[in-house]
């Protein structure tokens, strides 16, 4: 829940999402070269990449079909959509041999296509369709911060075409996946309903107001008293449920969003055929969990104040021979390794001429982000064809053998969906 400002005051000082980027090496922008769209780092790109796998097991999960559409497309697209007509100054748009051409700022009229490419039976409905998304929007440049608003982003988007009876089914099961992947991530969010606004594209009062009265409904039941109403926040298509979470200034960031459309489908001549062969308008259910990605991670690098939970840290282990000197420790570090990594770790070795205390002592620092387990290899662990696992902090660790280190790890990643740092003190976590 959002903090008053006398709360804020009292709790402990955060750190926000740019210094967690830069101590630990996640992120960077070039304003000279590319302003608005963030660079990742290997640490960064594997925080990325672990959101999307956990996204997309998810979608597959709950019954959605991934897609893939193209980024550069014929302005005409977005004209039909109403894009060009209520958002062109948020488009980049461009000539190219005589034709308007755009960055898609966002993946709708595309699915919209997929969609109508194939005549459709209420048999195939709902028709789930998922595709992470790389979008541009033209934020102007005194607009522009971190990772929170960029230019070039990507987004977890879905779109979801239904009959009118099942809206309603839909729209609730959205609402728990967001609960859910929420819920995995340690993040509440606040509901918001976002009404009619003043610039709405088609669609009379009655549409409106049954379209508002569905998500009212949905949200009474799967949230009771716990949303609010923001008049006129609505897409200019249709009202929509804003899911906000707060960042370490305890300011309110939307992420997770899901919007009702009545309109698109209407515009692109969607259609499927009932039960009795006659062709009715589908529903499209605009959805995405995680948002834009880059804003997820920002909102991520305050959450954890960079101490990341085991199965999303870009520094899960590290293999710490006792003696760089001896072959023997070396060779055998390299095999822990190589079994980490094939097993998906994000496991280094320290190949260092240092004292294995100093060792610990740096794979332990907060300075960069510590790792979360440290794998010591010395002459006993070589004979018995073990490695010695210490989670980080601790006073003492395990022999596991080489042959069990997948498994050993495998149980560690999945107890930490829970969301629980591998570290206690957050505040010492960069």
């Amino acid at each position: 829940m959002k903090q008053d400002a006398s709360q804020r005051e009292a709790a402990p000082k955060q750190v926000d999402h740019h210094a967690v980027g830069a101590a630990q090496s996640l992120w960077f922008l070039s304003p000279k070269y590319a302003p608005g769209a963030p660079f990742f780092n290997p640490s960064g790109a594997h925080i990325y990449n672990k959101l999307v796998s956990m996204m997309r097991q998810a979608n597959f999960q709950n019954g959605y079909d991934e897609v893939m559409s193209p980024q550069l497309v014929s302005a005409d697209l977005f004209r039909r959509s109403g894009h060009v007509e209520h958002y062109a100054s948020d488009m980049f748009l461009f000539d190219h041999e005589g034709e308007r051409v755009g960055l898609k700022p966002m993946s709708c009229p595309c699915h919209c296509l997929i969609y109508g490419n194939s005549p459709r039976s209420y048999r195939e409905l709902p028709l789930r369709f998922a595709e992470f998304g790389v979008c541009h929007r033209n934020e102007c440049s005194g607009s522009l911060s971190g990772l929170r608003r960029v230019r070039r982003f990507c987004q977890d988007d879905a779109h979801i075409f239904c009959a009118f009876e099942q809206i309603e089914q839909e729209v609730a099961s959205a609402i728990r996946l967001q609960r859910d992947i929420y819920r995995r991530l340690g993040l509440v969010a606040e509901m918001q309903l976002g009404s009619r606004p003043a610039k709405a594209l088609g669609g009379n009062d009655e549409q409106w107001k049954k379209a508002e009265s569905i998500l009212s409904k949905v949200l009474r039941s799967e949230a009771g008293e716990e949303w609010s109403i923001d008049e006129g926040g609505g897409a200019f298509y249709g009202p929509k449920i804003d899911f906000k979470v707060h960042d370490a200034r305890g300011v309110a960031l939307q992420c997770a969003s899901i919007q009702l459309d009545f309109q698109m489908p209407r515009k692109f001549e969607l259609a499927y055929v009932d039960v009795n062969g006659k062709e009715q308008l589908p529903i499209m259910i605009h959805r995405a969990i995680l948002g834009s990605i880059e804003r997820m991670i920002s909102v991520l690098c305050e959450h954890y104040q960079g101490a990341w939970p085991f199965w999303l840290s870009p520094k899960q282990a590290i293999v710490l021979p006792v003696s760089a000197a001896d072959d023997a420790q070396c060779a055998h570090a390299r095999r822990a390794q190589a079994l980490l990594r094939s097993a998906g770790v994000a496991a280094s070795v320290d190949f260092a001429s240092r004292p294995l205390r100093a060792k610990i002592k740096d794979a332990c620092s907060s300075n960069h982000g510590r790792f979360c387990y440290l794998l010591v290899v010395g002459r006993e662990e070589v004979e018995s064809a073990s490695v010695c696992v210490k989670e980080s902090g601790a006073s003492s660790g395990r022999q596991v053998p080489l042959g069990e280190l997948a498994a050993f790890f495998a149980r560690v990643a999945a107890e930490s969906q829970g969301c629980r740092s591998v570290l206690d003190g957050r505040e010492e976590a960069l």
